[in-house]
């Protein structure tokens, strides 16, 4: 057992899937959500669209007046080619659309859930070091900002299981592009996030009798990005879960030489019919 009710995240099983909640998301009965573990589970036959991850620092925004491929679940989705009318390019998903999950896939990068219940916005991100380094969290709030008329006091923030600091050796290179001593040479950080990323970013170092050894904490990384975003840090969750040390639970690239699956997160809005008769 991972949790217990009043802890951060809350363990739930359905059927033979196993899947985590953030604890203040539960108080939102419009809200679905649940970071789904390696451990058994079909999907459902419920519509839901995702992204091509590509490491960015783009926000998409979900409209069902543009052509999206909603049928993710299903082996058919794969079967297609992914092409720029159905397939979006990006690293974060924010939609106002009730009936229809927003579905990203990890295995060891940070999934960052938010939940506006103001304006009834959701939205994930998917946050390994390149996105962290390039401010998706700060860019997925202000798309909610743009598009919804947010206000990031009013949205609530999950930061999923993801590789801790105490398994994610990385290069001096990755330290010299968060500290804006060197840039990516594609997609470089917006200049408005370049100081942001700075501040933020947390690393460590730790000796071992071989050598010195440098690491990231990427979710505590990204807290800092959502604080630096105006999150109240009282609407913030962590599950403090390596998927490195839980490969029992979780998948991680890391830890199995990227001979592995991927765990997903989704976020939905119940539509107001369903909603009604549940109530």
């Amino acid at each position: 057992m991972l949790a217990r009710k009043g802890d951060a995240l809350i363990e739930q099983q359905h059927e033979n899937a196993s899947y985590l909640q953030f604890d203040h998301f539960r108080q939102f009965p419009e809200l679905v959500h649940g970071v789904f573990t390696r451990r058994g589970g079909v999907s459902e036959d419920v519509p839901s669209v995702t992204l091509w991850q590509i490491h960015s620092a783009n926000s998409v925004t979900l409209r069902l007046e543009d052509e999206w491929r909603t049928d993710w679940a299903e082996l058919s989705y794969y079967e297609h080619s992914w092409t720029p009318d159905t397939i979006r390019k990006g690293d974060a998903l924010i939609s106002q659309e009730p009936g229809v999950a927003l579905a990203l896939s990890f295995a060891d990068c940070v999934p960052i859930t938010f939940y506006d219940p103001s304006q009834k916005i959701i939205g994930m991100a998917h946050g390994g070091w390149r996105g962290t380094a390039r401010g998706i969290v700060m860019a997925t709030i202000e798309e909610m900002q743009k598009q919804f008329g947010s206000r990031p006091q009013d949205i609530y923030a999950g930061i999923a299981p993801a590789i801790g600091p105490c398994c994610y050796e990385v290069s001096q290179d990755v330290q010299d592009i968060f500290l804006g001593h060197t840039e990516f040479d594609e997609m470089p950080t917006a200049e408005i996030y370049r100081e942001r990323v700075r501040t933020t970013a947390i690393f460590s170092t730790v000796h071992t009798e071989e050598k010195e050894s440098l690491r990231l904490d990427l979710q505590t990384t990204n807290y800092q990005q959502l604080l630096m975003a105006g999150v109240d840090p009282a609407h913030i969750e962590i599950m403090r879960i390596c998927t490195s040390c839980r490969t029992d639970l979780f998948f991680s690239h890391r830890r199995e030489q990227g001979r592995t699956g991927r765990f997903v997160v989704i976020m939905a809005l119940q539509d107001e019919d369903r909603l009604a008769r549940e109530c």
